[in-house]
């Protein structure tokens, strides 16, 4: 609170005094939080209406209206006249965003800019435990790839549908590979736990929204560096300001990351895990009048990264890599995106979001670790998508509504050089064969959907949503599969399989197909809240979320199941949410706490496996399961200097009902191990216990500036990557610590941070494939945790 205190005057001179000065400090403090984000997921909307006005509004000199009192806009309150004293309040845009996530009746987190900053984190990828029911697998093919898992619900495949979306600024973005994000212009990240129904495309598990930096009349200038372990490096740069004060505004920011390999190909003389990334966007903002606010972004990514380097459990040094060939990496993409935000009265607000996105990948996946390259293959991977939201919010005092209407294009193309095993499995040079094979798929995916919900407020306290979303898809498969080595036994030996794997030209067609198919979805959503106190609210909610049909995208077996393989489709899964939740902050500033109870129930799992209906192994409609699980998160102002934030879950994920045929194989060893998952299975990826504890502490010394230490240690249980529940694809519990230790200068203008990250150098298995031949192990391929690093930055603002 600022006060300002100026000599006597007349009544008239003293009223004009006291409104000019009020815009004056409305105005500096709108530039000093920055305008507000377009917010694009369907709970800030209901809001919108009582949005603070832009900039060129709150600088526009006020008019003098004879005797009547003047307009004090919102978070100013002038001071009785006698006292000739005004009083400036105002709030923060993350702490409004806070605000509006506490009256929302679901389950959310929102991850500021400054929290990240303060824990190190530097992507996307290392969020994962930051909030409760959250899991990254850290077993991710390439450096831009993230797959995110949420109450147990997620889609490994990079190649597959997300279940938990991941949108940028409102654009959805369809596939996993390339939604990592680095954060230099990252504003926050708000985390949906549960389905998403009423805004853009929707996501059965929930959502992960990245918000970037929305330029303002505020100039701003970062600049940043840092060298690691490993030889890392990180250079970032962003700029933002106005171009034309109060109507256009514009921003910049560029970051390169990189770091040489942790792990070695002892086959091929090359590090391998390394970092070779680039990202810059570029946003123009314009507000031509008080009602019309519009941005236009652009960005661009260069991933260079080696694709992931697989280790195999059955080598004498189990981190090593020992394929003959080596995972190069060469991925770029670029991206547009469109907000328009038009207020059309002070009960309507319209808002669109477009975008257009596209990618390129070409470079050689290491699948299994193994020497002979057996699973190895070269892909080229093409993505085009266009995507169009319009949405009308409406706010009523006791009646609010949100309809919409979205569209999705998305062509998905890929080239596919892949070795088949021939034969049974084995080591023996003398007796292993493969059969390489060229697959060319393009699939065209359409998706439109409307939807809309509509809040009602009972009483003062008490409010009742309703809602329902129409899903219409299409989607159709065109392949083509064709042998890589010369006929008629189309097999290749260890001597000559890499000539034909390496970007080989194709010789016999093995076959062709083509398919198309539509679906209809109808997803409804639920809840009823209680606003009990004016800082607890209790809520129930009942939701359901789909994930899309399709074909399957791995067919590349040269017979005849090949083909069906590619031309029979999946059905849509479906996901029904019970959830009932509680959000608190019973002392303001000091204590956060919310907490929900939920349940899921699947239908029609889409998983990869074999198919009782015609003897496949693919990816079909394999059962029901379900759900159930308990999260908390909580913060905590101990001291004056010492902050604690804490969250905690509990997820018991199973399959209930199997509708494939369940296979087991006796092993040389006497174990059973299962082929197949089989009913009672945990599902994949859902450990059961997980929580996070991290302290802030601002040490109380006589120093220049501020000096501040922290710490987060995070646990998870044992899980398994595989529904085919086997000791060979179960992860252990792990442990991980980070440090923490910053300086900032005493103008604030200069930070400077060292952060280590995995402090206990534990390199925790991630992932684990197990091949084996007449019970015998051939390869046990291993993903694992990245060791100790150490990492000092310098930040400068301006």
């Amino acid at each position: 609170m600022s006060r300002y205190r100026w000599g006597k005057a007349s009544s008239e001179t003293l009223l004009w005094r006291t409104t000019c000065y009020a815009a004056v400090l409305v105005f500096a403090a709108g530039e000093a939080r920055g305008a507000d984000t377009p917010h694009h997921g369907h709970r800030l909307q209901r809001h919108a209406a009582a949005a603070k006005p832009t900039a060129a509004a709150a600088a526009a000199p006020a008019r003098k209206t004879g005797a009547a009192p003047p307009h004090v806009p919102a978070g100013v309150q002038a001071r009785p006249q006698d006292t000739e004293t005004l009083s400036v309040q105002g709030q923060s845009r993350n702490t409004r965003r806070a605000a509006e996530l506490q009256k929302t009746p679901a389950s959310a987190s929102l991850l500021t800019a400054e929290r990240l900053e303060r824990l190190g984190v530097q992507n996307t990828r290392q969020i994962g435990r930051l909030t409760p029911n959250l899991y990254i697998p850290n077993n991710m093919p390439g450096y831009s790839v993230t797959n995110y898992f949420i109450r147990g619900i997620g889609e490994i495949d990079p190649q597959g549908e997300p279940s938990v979306g991941t949108y940028i600024d409102g654009v959805y973005l369809p596939r996993n590979m390339g939604n990592m994000q680095e954060l230099m212009d990252i504003a926050d990240m708000e985390i949906d736990r549960g389905p998403v129904v009423f805004s853009g495309h929707q996501s059965e598990g929930g959502a992960v929204r990245i918000n970037t930096v929305v330029p303002t009349n505020q100039r701003r200038f970062v600049a940043q560096t840092g060298y690691g372990t490993y030889n890392e490096y990180q250079i970032g740069l962003a700029a933002s300001g106005a171009l034309v004060r109060d109507k256009v505004y514009a921003s910049l920011a560029f970051g390169r990351h990189a770091r040489g390999g942790i792990d070695h190909n002892y086959t091929v003389g090359k590090d391998t895990n390394n970092i070779d990334y680039t990202q810059a966007r570029g946003k123009l903002r314009f507000t031509p009048t008080d009602d019309l606010d519009i941005s236009l972004a652009f960005d661009g990514t260069v991933d260079g990264s080696t694709n992931k380097g697989v280790g195999n459990l059955l080598n004498p040094y189990i981190y090593g890599n020992y394929n003959k060939l080596f995972p190069k990496n060469n991925y770029s993409e670029a991206g547009f995106t469109g907000n328009i935000r038009y207020t059309l009265s002070p009960h309507l607000t319209l808002l669109s979001i477009s975008g257009i996105r596209g990618y390129d990948d070409k470079g050689v996946y290491d699948n299994s670790g193994d020497y002979y390259s057996r699973t190895s293959q070269p892909l080229y991977y093409k993505e085009r998508m266009y995507s169009q939201e319009i949405r009308l919010h409406g706010d009523y005092g006791r009646v609010n509504f949100n309809v919409g209407a979205y569209f999705l294009y998305e062509d998905w193309f890929t080239q596919r050089w892949a070795n088949n095993s021939a034969g049974t499995a084995t080591n023996n040079p003398a007796l292993l064969r493969t059969m390489p094979v060229y697959a060319v798929i393009d699939q065209l995916n359409r998706n439109w959907a409307v939807y809309g919900d509509v809040s009602y407020h009972i009483t003062p306290k008490l409010t009742f949503t309703a809602g329902l979303r129409f899903n219409w898809e299409n989607h159709s498969n065109a392949e083509s599969l064709s042998y890589l080595a010369p006929g008629p036994s189309h097999l290749s030996t260890p001597a000559n399989n890499l000539q034909y794997i390496l970007w080989g030209a194709p010789t016999d067609l093995a076959w062709q197909v083509s398919a198309r198919q539509s679906w209809v979805q109808l997803l409804p959503k639920g809840s009823l809240s209680w606003q009990a106190l004016p800082n607890l609210m209790t809520y129930v909610s009942i939701s359901q979320g789909g994930k899309s049909a399709g074909y399957d995208f791995r067919a590349q077996t040269p017979t005849a199941s090949g083909s069906q393989q590619a031309s029979i489709a999946y059905d849509p899964e479906i996901v029904t949410t019970y959830e009932i939740g509680v959000k608190s902050d019973p002392l303001p500033g000091r204590i956060h706490f919310n907490g929900a109870l939920f349940w899921n129930q699947f239908d029609d799992i889409q998983l990869t496996t074999t198919d009782p209906t015609n003897g496949l192994s693919h990816r079909f409609n394999a059962g029901k399961g379900h759900s159930v699980g308990a999260e908390i998160e909580t913060s905590v102002k101990l001291t004056r200097d010492l902050d604690l934030h804490y969250t905690a879950s509990y997820l018991y994920a199973v399959l209930d009902k199997f509708s494939g045929t369940v296979s087991r194989t006796r092993l040389a060893s006497g174990q059973i191990y299962n082929n197949t998952p089989y009913v009672g299975a945990p599902l994949s990826y859902a450990p059961r216990f997980q929580t996070m504890g991290s302290l802030t502490y601002h040490v109380p010394v006589h120093v220049p500036g501020s000096l501040q230490v922290g710490v987060d240690v995070s646990f998870q249980s044992t899980l398994y990557t595989s529904s085919a529940a086997n000791p060979q694809t179960r992860l252990p519990p792990q442990t991980y610590v980070n440090a923490m230790a910053s300086w900032t200068s005493p103008d604030r203008r200069v930070v400077v941070q060292a952060t280590a990250r995995n402090l206990l150098d534990r390199r925790y298995l991630q992932s684990e494939t197990f091949v084996q031949g007449g019970g015998v192990p051939i390869y046990e391929s291993a993903q694992f945790a990245d060791p100790r690093t150490i990492f000092v930055s310098a930040k400068f603002t301006l």
